[in-house]
């Protein structure tokens, strides 16, 4: 599968940056938000019957996240106005089951528990989690030195990470009251980010550092020498696993080898790279940067392929849960699928 040549099977267009993307586990809808605020479905987005449902038109404020719960029931959309909103989608029609303002504070992140229809949120200094089955929240969870900039649940949904100034913190949410476990780094930690089976947890850094500690066995490691800060991480699936460092125009890979890591930089990109993504269960790296192009990088070695369709500039990517179709969003709106020798066509 990861070197297979990938083909443009459909595109679609909103008014402006695609903000977020997000595949249903089922494979059978894709989310997209954008900079205008819309919100878009294509339900059978893995089959040419695909249909566009438009949840959200445009409107005056920027929507920055969303999210499928791990039984596709529910997606959620948070934005600029502070506001979560939640449909159901069990209907032919999604159905607004859920909102909630935060007033000034901008929801650019959002997480759902891997089993449970429970879902965090950032406010502020704290973490709020929702039961969405039962419509009321079950946690606060205080992360007290700064704004929350990333969270990531563990893959057994035990634990939820926190990420923002010194370091990350990390709940077990059946016991909320206890203090976290904290993972401290130097300056801020922006992203953070499990491995597959939740082995190690990874932390981008402000400080141009990548930390990684093995769940249950401190002391971290920490990888020094990038030019910039860490903007964004991602794990493969592969065991040992890889893990992908984007930082301005490269990515760090690093590998774990006995009991040392070993990394390769990755040097194609001629502008920042805006988003990484491994597909499921390989070693197949896709990349995309502000220059535009998305890059297919079979073992996180070298490209095999560019993908040109988004030479506007790259904004975010998304696997399909198969690995079979990957979806692109670009700077200016654009929207497209890649899948395994499909001829091109449009949305539905």
């Amino acid at each position: 599968m990861s070197t297979a040549q990938f083909k443009l099977q459909a595109k679609d267009q909103l008014s402006d940056y695609v903000r977020g993307l997000a595949w249903s586990a089922d494979g059978h809808t894709l989310a997209a938000v954008s900079a205008a605020g819309e919100v878009v479905l294509w339900t059978d987005a893995d089959r040419p019957s695909r249909r566009r449902i438009e949840v959200q038109g445009v409107c005056d404020r920027t929507c920055d996240c969303v999210g499928f719960s791990a039984n596709h029931q529910f997606l959620a959309v948070g934005g600029e106005a502070g506001l979560l909103q939640v449909w159901d989608l069990q209907s032919d029609s999604p159905r607004l089951v859920f909102k909630e303002s935060y007033g000034s504070n901008w929801i650019e992140r959002l997480a759902w528990h891997p089993v449970q229809e429970w879902l965090a949120i950032p406010v502020n200094r704290t973490v709020q989690i929702w039961d969405l089955s039962h419509q009321k929240q079950v946690a606060t969870l205080d992360f007290e030195t700064s704004t929350v900039l990333d969270l990531a649940w563990h893959p057994t949904g035990q634990y939820l990470a926190v990420s923002g100034q010194g370091g990350v913190k990390v709940w077990d949410v059946q016991k909320p009251e206890s203090p976290p476990v904290r993972f401290e780094v130097p300056g801020a930690s922006l992203t953070c980010r499990w491995s597959g089976e939740g082995q190690y947890l990874a932390s981008g850094n402000l400080d141009r550092t990548l930390s990684v500690l093995a769940w249950g066995q401190p002391p971290p490691w920490l990888m020094q020498g990038f030019p910039g800060k860490v903007s964004s991480i991602a794990w493969s699936d592969s065991s040992p696993p890889l893990l992908a460092a984007a930082c301005v125009d490269g990515i760090t890979v690093w590998r774990r080898q006995g009991n040392q890591w070993s990394s390769e930089v990755l040097t194609e990109h001629q502008g920042f790279v805006k988003a990484i993504a491994f597909q499921p269960n390989s070693q197949l790296l896709a990349s995309g940067s502000n220059e535009g192009g998305v890059l297919l990088w079979p073992k996180a070695k070298k490209v095999s392929q560019t993908l040109k369709s988004l030479m506007s500039g790259t904004a975010c990517l998304a696997w399909h849960p198969s690995g079979n179709f990957l979806a692109g969003g670009s700077r200016d709106g654009k929207i497209m699928i890649w899948t395994l020798g499909s001829s091109k066509q449009g949305f539905g």
